[in-house]
């Protein structure tokens, strides 16, 4: 293989990468601020009590659901009056005083839950599960996160700047000027045309 077909495979790998992970960031921004604008709220597995259904770190996004339409089986997200937010199976819909309420348990728990939370209480019902994508969204809302994207971003840019460099330098059979640089990974920003 030669000198100039290992560049151009690592040029293909580098813009590969640089392109993936700004889809992916853009993806995880959209998850975290876009779906709920949109009327599905978003939250972060925290705990093991829905495994294997729902891996830690897992995000769930919910359908928001008139409580005459939760039924025993849903997994739903419920808030408490303290403020904790948990998500279980409803395993039994009750009526306590004219009060309507869930009994909910976690998959991997033992028992059901201690106490009946009220139907009110019921944020949404479970519509998807992206496993361990909760880790990255939690990860991009820190500012380490934010400099960690940016530094990888800058590092393949580098990357991809140095391998132009580079084959500026390597002698070729073909004419002086088709041996300039190559910006085609610069080619969307309107001042390196």
């Amino acid at each position: 293989m030669g000198m100039r077909s290992a560049q151009g495979i690592t040029r293909r790998l580098l813009e590969s990468l640089l392109l993936a992970l700004v889809a992916g960031t853009l993806a995880l921004v959209a998850l975290a601020h876009l779906v709920p604008a949109m009327g599905h709220p978003v939250f972060i597995i925290r705990s093991g009590s829905m495994t294997p259904a729902i891996p830690v770190g897992g995000a769930v996004v919910l359908d928001l659901q008139p409580a005459d339409d939760i039924r025993v089986g849903d997994v739903v997200t419920l808030r408490l009056d303290d403020g904790t937010i948990f998500t279980h199976r409803v395993t039994r819909l009750v009526s306590v005083q004219g009060v309507a309420d869930v009994e909910t348990k976690g998959d991997a728990n033992q028992a059901v839950d201690p106490t009946l939370t009220p139907l009110d209480h019921v944020i949404g019902r479970v519509a998807l599960t992206l496993p361990f994508v909760g880790f990255l969204v939690a990860a991009l809302a820190t500012p380490a996160g934010y400099a960690t994207v940016l530094l990888a971003c800058l590092t393949l840019f580098a990357a991809l700047w140095l391998l132009d460099a580079d084959e500026a330098l390597v002698p070729s059979h073909v004419p002086s000027s088709a041996a300039a640089p190559s910006r085609r990974w610069l080619r969307f920003l309107p001042w390196a045309r």
